[in-house]
């Protein structure tokens, strides 16, 4: 449902079960896609050029009142709370939980199973990951994909352990797995 209020722009693409909250601007080239889950973006919430918010059959994505996802920002499957703010560029991912108050800054990313508490924030390129959460900045990426691997990227969103299979056969089990939830 899209609450009568809302402002779309006519290019947005809106695909699945989405709500809308009143007062909230979505801005051209905006895509909102519910693949097998839901999406609720709440009230006075602004979404800005080619923004992507996706869902998938097992993370919902909630983006909370008074938000603001910046253009070319990325949320797969994660629940952002009340007056957020996520730069250009910025990507979240599956199951994160985003406190009140959170900054992701330009390019900034925010990746699977993260809970970030009240008002972080995370500069500018660089990764918050894990519950706790920790940083990581560039010069860290090496320990932040050590720690990545130990929870497991497609184990964790499309449920296939990886264990001892090569990278075509992760691949080809991922599409399938993706696929199949279409339906």
């Amino acid at each position: 449902m899209i609450h009568p209020t809302a402002k779309i722009h006519p290019s947005v693409i809106i695909d699945g079960d989405v709500e809308i909250g009143a007062g909230t601007y979505i801005a051209p080239g905006a895509i909102i896609s519910a693949v097998g889950g839901k999406i609720s973006i709440g009230a006075n919430a602004v979404i800005l050029e080619n923004a992507i918010i996706r869902s998938s059959k097992h993370f919902n994505c909630v983006i909370g009142d008074h938000t603001l996802i910046g253009p070319k920002a990325s949320v797969t499957g994660a629940t952002i709370e009340n007056a957020c703010f996520i730069a250009t560029g910025a990507t979240i991912f599956h199951g994160s939980y985003l406190e009140t108050g959170t900054v992701l800054a330009v390019n900034g990313i925010i990746h699977i199973a993260t809970h970030c508490p009240v008002n972080t924030f995370i500069p500018i390129n660089h990764i918050g990951f894990g519950n706790p959460l920790k940083i990581y900045p560039p010069s860290e990426i090496q320990d932040f994909h050590a720690d990545l691997k130990k929870v497991g990227f497609a184990k964790y969103v499309y449920g296939i352990d990886t264990t001892g299979l090569s990278n075509t056969e992760v691949y080809t089990q991922l599409t399938d797995k993706f696929l199949s939830f279409l339906g």
